[in-house]
């Protein structure tokens, strides 16, 4: 054999070798996200500068075996407008994916927080549905601290979701009483997404917060995107407390694309503490990473209540009196990135 040949030879074998290792992947990714907003709390209104929900994350994968696969995630929430952040204070976790489904431990959204954030037509921005779902002493649409969580293969389009925290709070447990669990059944195809979710968070004091949201999803066509969603809440702050909302999207053009949702919470056990949000939305889209965005919101509040217009995934609110009827007016930019590397 030659020299050239025996190279060559070594060369090959060298690659065989190492293609097992190079099924590994390492990234970087995020979204930075920030408005310029009129906000007005029912009596003085301001100007502000707002960075919502903007995140970098690190991500990785290595395909351990053909039918193993481990997944790294650390995902940082990113405050652009006044120069902080929260290191893995978002979705960030360790697991395992194969034949068997996904299996992953560490903090991060809820099955019933996922039925939020699949039909909620203005997430992160002003009239967020969680002004509607998450207030009025509501508290749900969380991410579990300590948290385990068993994603089943679809099946018939159907797939299963369970995630149990030991217990949510920092530090270490002796008991579990204050454990909680979060699961849900999602069907979905191409065109149409239902899922059903239940949660209950237990609590030192013996009493249990829990929740039921259902949501849907569905594409009429190439242009026409429709959304609904209900929950029901029991033994939190402000009361038991329904809650319900409907959206719709219409795309214009390959550029622009229109919306709206309205959302209203019930009064709980004290009367007249319901309220109602109204969000429209003009969307201009310029290619995949790029969208400019104008919004308007409004919340009607009745006598007890004090809902807001800007909380939820948006970075600045404003303190709403009982009563008072916020709204919002914004312009806002939403770029995303990646960046995938071989290992």
């Amino acid at each position: 054999m030659t020299k050239h040949a025996l190279l060559c030879s070594l060369s090959a074998s060298a690659f065989l070798l190492m293609a097992p290792v190079q099924a590994s992947e390492f990234g970087i990714y995020g979204r930075a996200h920030l408005s310029l907003d009129q906000l007005d709390n029912g009596n003085d209104n301001g100007l502000n500068t707002s960075s919502n929900s903007s995140r970098f994350g690190i991500k990785g994968s290595h395909q351990v075996q053909d039918n193993l696969k481990v997944l790294l995630q650390i995902e940082s929430l990113i405050r652009l407008d006044e120069g902080s952040g929260e290191w893995a204070s978002r979705n960030s976790f360790i697991g395992l994916q194969g034949d068997f489904g996904l299996i992953r431990a560490g903090f991060f959204d809820t099955p019933l927080k996922n039925v939020r954030s699949k039909t909620d037509l203005f997430s992160d921005q002003v009239g967020d549905a969680r002004n509607i779902v998450r207030g009025g002493g509501v508290d749900l649409d969380r991410r579990f601290r300590n948290g385990l969580h068993y994603q089943s293969p679809a099946i018939e389009k159907l797939t299963l979701d369970l995630h149990y925290s030991t217990h949510d709070r920092t530090g270490s447990t002796s008991d579990n009483k204050d454990d909680a669990i979060s699961s849900s059944v999602t069907f979905g195809n191409k065109t149409m997404m239902l899922i059903l979710a239940y949660e209950r968070r237990n609590r030192l004091d013996d009493t249990a917060l829990s929740g039921i949201r259902a949501g849907a999803s569905y594409r009429l066509n190439e242009q026409w995107r429709l959304s609904a969603f209900w929950q029901s809440s029991d033994n939190s702050s402000g009361g038991d407390r329904t809650a319900y909302g409907v959206g719709a999207a219409y795309r214009l053009t390959d550029t622009y694309s229109i919306k709206a949702q309205l959302y209203q919470a019930s009064s709980a056990d004290r009367n007249d503490s319901g309220a109602t949000l109204l969000a429209l939305g003009l969307d201009r889209r310029l290619g995949p990473n790029l969208t400019f965005y104008g919004a308007l919101a409004m919340t009607n509040n009745q006598q007890n209540a004090s809902f807001n217009i800007s909380a939820g995934g948006h970075g600045k609110s404003l303190t709403i009196e009982p009563g008072q009827d916020p709204y919002a007016l914004s312009l806002g930019l939403i770029y995303n990135f990646s960046a995938n590397f071989g290992g």
